[in-house]
C-alpha cells in the first residue's frame, strides 16, 4: 500500500484529489514501538528494493506522513477525528480473533473489551467506540475499515469482529454499522520476506542509505480490492495492477489455487530431494515440469473465469516469480504445516476434479508425497525434523502408509474430509504410495509428467 501510495504521488496522472492523502502509522503491539523508534529518526521513510534474477532496483518510499505513538488514547484520538478516512488493517489471521473460521466472543481480550466498552484495548474495541461516536454525531460519515491481510475474505472477516464485539453491549450500535460502514475485501499479492542485516548492508554498500528498516521485495505486486469506500478513497486504479470490483471473490480463489496451491504442491518433493529454496525447485530437472503439468491439468481447470485475467498467463507470472533467485523463500518454511495446509489448498482441488469427472493423479501424487515426507527422511536417507504441530500423529501414520495406504487417509479424516472415502482417490492416492516406494519420488513425478504429454 505504501508503495502503490508513493507512485500515485510522485509518479501518478495528474490527480487534484491526491494530495489529501497520505498514510499515518498505528500499532499497539510492543514490536509497534520497535518499528516506530526505527523509523521516527528517517522521518518515516524506507528504502524500498525490488529485485529479482534479471534487475536490482531501489526508491525511498515517503508516502507515511506521520506514526503515532504506541498508545491507545492516541489511536482513539485519530480515530475520533475526522481526518482518518480508511482504518487499513494488517494483524494476521491470528489477530481476528477467530474459532473454527468464526469470531470468538469467549476469547479473554474480546471479553474484556465487552466488559469495558468505554476503555478498549484491542483495535476492534478501539474501532467500535470510534463508531459509536460517529453514529452519536447524526451525519458525519464514518471511515472504511480495510483489511490487508492475506485471508479470504478478509473484509467479510473485519466485519465480522467489528459487528461481533459492538452487538455484544449495543445491538443498535451493530445494526448501524452493517448499514453505514464499509469493510471492503481484497486480495493482496507480494512476496516480501522479514528484513535482514545484511539487506541493511547491501542498502548502506549499493546506494550509501543508512536504512534501520529497508523492505526488500520482487518487482510484482497486484492489489484488488471491492469498491466499497465509505468516505471515499485515493484513485490508486490509475496504477499498474490495481483494480477496484464489485466482487473480489475470483481473483482470491485465483491466487489460492494457482500460486498457494502451486507452492502446496512443490515443496515436499523438494524437501524429499533435499532442496532448499522455492527457486531450487523451479529449477529442477523433475519438479519444475512436474508443477508445470500439474497447474495446467490439475489446478487451471478448477479455477474458473476470472474477470480480465487469462490463467494461463497469470500462472506464467506465478512460475517465472516462484524462479526469482533473491527472494530465499525455503522450502522447510513451505513445508511446515502441511496438516493445516492441504485442506486449503490440495484436498479442494481433488474434490472438485473428481465432481467434475477429471483427473487426480497429479494430486494424489501430491498428496502421497506429503505422507513421505512424513515418514521423516528423505530420499537421500538424511533426517526430516518435525515440521508439523501434529508430527506426531502424521509420522506413525505415514510409516505405516508405506505398506497399507488407507491408513493414512483413514487416520487423517479432519485433513480429507469425505474425499478420504472416495473410491476413485483412495485408488490413486494408494498407487501414487506405491510408485514412490518402488521408484522414488523423482521417477514418480516424471511418470505423471509423461502421462500428460
Amino acid at each position: 500500500m505504501a508503495s502503490y501510495m508513493d507512485d500515485y504521488f510522485n509518479d501518478a496522472k495528474e490527480d487534484p484529489e491526491k494530495n489529501q492523502w497520505g498514510i499515518v502509522g498505528a500499532g499497539i503491539m510492543h514490536f509497534d514501538q520497535t518499528k516506530r523508534d526505527l523509523l521516527e529518526p528517517q522521518d518515516w521513510m524506507q528504502t524500498l528494493v525490488m529485485q529479482d534474477g534479471e534487475s536490482t532496483k531501489a526508491k525511498i518510499i515517503g508516502s507515511m506522513i506521520d506514526f503515532l505513538p504506541v498508545d491507545v488514547a492516541a489511536i482513539q484520538k485519530a480515530l475520533d477525528g475526522d481526518k482518518i478516512k480508511i482504518v487499513s488493517l494488517t494483524v494476521t489471521e491470528g489477530g481476528y480473533y477467530l474459532h473454527d473460521g468464526k469470531f470468538d466472543p469467549g476469547h479473554p481480550q474480546i471479553v474484556q473489551d465487552i466488559k469495558t466498552p468505554d476503555d478498549p484495548k484491542t483495535i476492534f474495541g478501539i474501532i467500535v467506540k470510534s463508531l459509536k461516536k460517529y453514529k452519536e454525531s447524526n451525519g458525519r460519515t464514518p471511515f472504511t475499515v480495510m483489511s490487508c491481510d492475506n485471508i479470504p475474505h478478509n473484509g467479510d472477516i473485519a466485519k465480522t469482529v467489528v459487528v461481533g464485539l459492538a452487538s455484544a453491549t449495543d445491538p443498535s450500535l451493530a445494526e448501524w454499522i452493517e448499514e453505514h460502514v464499509g469493510f471492503p475485501n481484497s486480495m493482496v499479492d507480494r512476496i516480501t520476506p522479514a528484513t535482514t542485516d545484511e539487506q541493511r548492508e547491501f542498502v548502506m554498500s549499493t546506494y550509501g542509505l543508512e536504512d534501520a528498516s529497508p523492505v526488500f521485495c520482487e518487482p510484482f505486486r497486484q492489489w484488488v480490492l471491492e469498491d466499497k469506500f465509505t468516505a471515499g478513497r485515493p484513485n490508486l486504479d490509475i496504477l499498474d495492477n490495481v483494480k477496484f470490483v464489485d466482487d473480489v471473490g475470483p481473483y482470491e480463489f485465483m491466487k489460492i489455487r494457482v500460486l498457494n496451491g502451486g507452492h502446496a504442491s512443490l515443496c515436499y518433493p523438494s524437501g524429499l530431494l533435499g532442496l532448499k529454496y522455492v527457486h531450487n525447485a523451479v529449477e529442477h530437472a523433475t519438479i519444475g515440469p512436474f508443477l508445470d503439468a500439474l497447474e495446467r491439468n490439475e489446478i487451471i481447470p478448477t479455477v474458473g473465469p476470472v474477470p480480465d485475467m487469462n490463467l494461463t498467463e497469470y500462472w506464467k507470472t506465478i512460475g517465472h516469480r516462484f524462479a526469482n533467485p533473491t527472494l530465499n523463500d525455503t522450502i522447510n518454511r513451505n513445508c511446515y504445516d502441511g496438516a493445516s495446509r492441504q485442506p486449503k489448498f490440495i484436498v479442494p482441488v481433488i474434490a472438485d476434479n473428481l465432481e467434475a469427472g477429471r483427473k487426480i493423479d497429479g494430486f494424489a501424487l501430491v498428496s502421497a508425497m506429503w505422507c513421505r515426507y512424513c515418514q521423516g527422511k528423505t530420499e537421500a536417507g538424511e533426517e526430516i525434523a518435525p515440521n508439523d504441530p501434529k508430527w506426531d500423529v502424521l509420522q506413525p501414520l505415514a510409516q505405516m502408509a508405506a505398506t497399507e495406504p488407507e491408513k493414512w487417509l483413514d487416520g487423517l479424516s479432519d485433513v480429507y474430509g469425505k474425499t478420504a472415502q472416495d473410491p476413485v482417490f483412495r485408488k490413486a492416492f494408494a498407487s501414487a504410495i506405491r510408485t514412490i516406494e518402488e521408484i522414488g519420488v523423482e521417477a514418480a513425478m516424471q511418470k505423471y509428467i509423461d502421462s500428460t504429454n
